[in-house]
């Protein structure tokens, strides 16, 4: 059984600027690290370096993946996506191709024959939360929800059974309802898959929610990391105090 994904020493860089400077994370099975901080802070490029994903033009001048405490060359890195690592990104309208339908998505990303992928698909569809899978394969994105995609997008993610999922902000553009919804899913994917979970997220009371531990990024750098409790009973950083007091002021207006 996989033990740890971990991130060390994270420097990356564009056009001579430094975005991410020396970050270090650690996900562990069954446990939900909470990475937290305003936009720009480096929190998506810092996600996207565990697969060796970072957008063009953005280059690693510096830092290690390893997985079980074993340091993964770049070929290695890639080959963890959809096997050791399932990536649910924000915005899920556009994680999916709209010309093609969402059978087509499973079947392109399953390595099966046509018969098992589709009993696969169903299976995973009903495990999202839907309750008429077979409803689902031959419908093209736009036909579906935005919450719908979600799970969709968080059933792709599951297709070859990862040990962790990267989850950037999977809340955003849903409605309330929808929101708690889809934290659910994942608290329980966490809970009955012993998924170690990074969760990507402006929102605390997401952290509050889910968290076992809380990182918060400002200006490219990992500034403070501590368990969830500790965070919001003594945050140390003062982005850290903003956000937890920005946080209490809204929950007790």
């Amino acid at each position: 059984m996989t033990g740890t994904l971990a991130l060390a020493g994270l420097h990356l860089a564009a056009g001579g600027h430094a975005l991410v400077r020396d970050v270090s994370l650690t996900l562990h099975p069954a446990r939900v690290l909470g990475l937290v901080g305003r936009s720009g802070s480096g929190k998506t490029l810092t996600t996207l370096a565990l697969p060796d994903l970072l957008p063009p033009g953005v280059t690693r001048h510096a830092g290690t993946v390893s997985l079980d405490g074993r340091v993964l060359d770049r070929a290695a890195q890639a080959g963890l996506r959809g096997r050791t690592i399932g990536y649910i990104q924000q915005a899920p309208r556009g994680g999916f191709n709209p010309l093609v339908t969402i059978g087509r998505h499973f079947t392109e990303t399953l390595p099966m024959r046509a018969a098992a992928a589709r009993a696969r698909m169903r299976d995973l569809l009903r495990e999202v939360g839907f309750e008429s899978p077979d409803a689902i394969p031959d419908l093209y994105p736009s036909q579906l929800s935005g919450g719908m995609l979600q799970r969709a997008m968080i059933a792709l993610a599951l297709c070859r059974d990862p040990a962790f999922l990267l989850a950037d902000e999977p809340t955003t553009d849903l409605d309330l309802v929808v929101q708690a919804q889809i934290l659910d899913l994942l608290d329980r994917m966490v809970a009955m898959r012993g998924i170690g979970l990074l969760l990507v997220t402006h929102d605390l009371s997401v952290v509050a929610r889910l968290a076992d531990e809380v990182a918060v990024m400002e200006a490219g750098a990992l500034v403070e990391h501590q368990p969830v409790e500790a965070f919001f009973d003594t945050p140390r950083h003062p982005r850290s105090v903003a956000l937890v007091n920005a946080h209490r002021a809204l929950y007790a207006a």
